[in-house]
């Protein structure tokens, strides 16, 4: 990992940099980590034993080792970095040694030594742009069933003419930072700190936050749960390529923004086959599914995403959203609110006018009055609202699908 091009290369790439543009650099070895957590090894692609990672760093300090404390290593000019790397271990391989993990105190040396020419190198010169250091040391975390992770150590922004800033802070959150023996209360609530501190949820002050974990206890976001969903489900032998997706989702185009799930299961899975109405009920019925899973691959998958969707305001009102270009709030699900309403009002109990055409919304209509009252007596009207409307669109759905398709 270390900047062997030195200050002629980051010369030549800060002058590629746009008019008074910023440049990012990131930084740091890696470290790979065994199934088993033998720090220093990786199972790669094709292979069927572990070998070292960082191989470089790890051969330099056997090497290091092997050789004793005065050891001098002869230069050659067809091995100059690997020349460097001994260099600086030799100093320090003794100590490292003695560690309780050796290996992992080699990753970390390893980015002392970074960072040190890391700093030689670079500068501010290029213009008035910034320049963000984010150094580290990537983990690679065993490829067929983990994502890799990164450690980071070093945050900071540069800029000709003012002084650095240390951003290192906004990687650590002090409310995750919890002794659960203490204050075991604290589980339930580290975890959405987290999400909050990635910004993929609101602040935990915010009243939007209260009133979504409150009513909906477990609600995670979106990008987090596709990561989890996708890393079991690959255990499971599900791949893009084996596999197809439906949704049975309200067809609301609130629902459909890039940081929402639809979207990003369709980012990973593929084409997407729409089975769901407004309210998210699969009315496509028995013949849309049967269509669908005629498309799906030899011996192939299908993933169905379903449900309704309930929208929560800045100021945590339940069913209540503020669309682009709109003033005030509108409510969502506005089929499902509606057919709410509808049935307090006793609509459901009239006869059906022959000339309309809304059989959709008739269908809601009838499905949620027999809760209506219950509903309405709960401490949450539209927070039940959208727990009953979830048990409509998985009974209907249960009607509707079956595992005919294949094996």
């Amino acid at each position: 990992g270390s900047p062997f091009v030195g200050e002629t290369g980051f010369k030549a790439f800060s002058s590629h940099v746009a008019d008074d543009g910023n440049i990012i650099v990131v930084f740091g070895p890696h470290v790979g980590i065994s199934e088993e957590g033998k720090i220093g090894e990786y199972l790669r692609g094709g292979q069927f034993s572990n070998s070292t990672a960082c191989g470089a760093v790890i051969g330099a300090y056997n090497a290091c080792l092997a050789a004793g404390e005065d050891a001098k290593f002869d230069s050659d000019v067809y091995d100059m970095q690997m020349d460097e790397i001994k260099q600086v271990f030799a100093a320090h391989a003794k100590d490292i040694s003695t560690t309780e993990n050796p290996m992992a105190t080699c990753a970390y040396q390893a980015f002392y030594m970074v960072k040190e020419r890391i700093r030689k190198i670079v500068n501010t010169q290029f213009g008035s742009g910034k320049l963000v250091l984010i150094g580290g040391i990537q983990i690679n975390m065993p490829q067929a069933s983990m994502d890799d992770h990164f450690l980071p150590l070093m945050f900071e922004v540069q800029q000709a003419g003012a002084p650095t800033e240390d951003l290192m802070s906004h990687f650590n959150d002090i409310s995750t930072q919890q002794d659960l023996k203490r204050s075991p209360w604290a589980a339930t609530t580290a975890q959405r700190q987290v999400f909050s501190f990635m910004t993929w949820s609101p602040p935990a002050s915010s009243p939007v936050y209260q009133a979504m974990h409150k009513y909906f206890p477990g609600a995670l976001p979106s990008q987090a749960l596709h990561e989890r969903k996708r890393a079991i489900l690959k255990r499971y032998g599900l791949r893009a390529e084996n596999t197809i997706m439906a949704t049975s989702l309200c067809p609301d185009e609130i629902n459909n923004d890039p940081s929402d799930l639809p979207v990003i299961m369709q980012n990973h899975w593929g084409d997407v086959f729409p089975m769901g109405g407004i309210s998210g009920a699969p009315f496509v019925g028995k013949t849309g599914f049967k269509a669908f899973s005629s498309h799906v691959p030899d011996d192939g998958n299908i993933i169905i995403l379903f449900g309704p969707h309930v929208a929560i305001s800045e100021d945590g009102e339940v069913g209540a959203c503020l669309r682009p270009g709109q003033k005030g709030n509108s409510s969502a699900c506005g089929a499902v609110i509606g057919a709410y309403n509808a049935a307090l009002s006793g609509l459901a109990e009239k006869e059906a006018d022959p000339s309309a055409y809304d059989k959709q919304m008739d269908w809601i209509i009838s499905q949620i009055a027999p809760h209506a009252d219950s509903i309405k007596n709960t401490e949450n009207a539209m927070a039940a609202l959208s727990h009953q409307s979830f048990q409509m669109v998985k009974d209907q759905l249960f009607e509707v699908v079956n595992n005919d398709f294949g094996s």
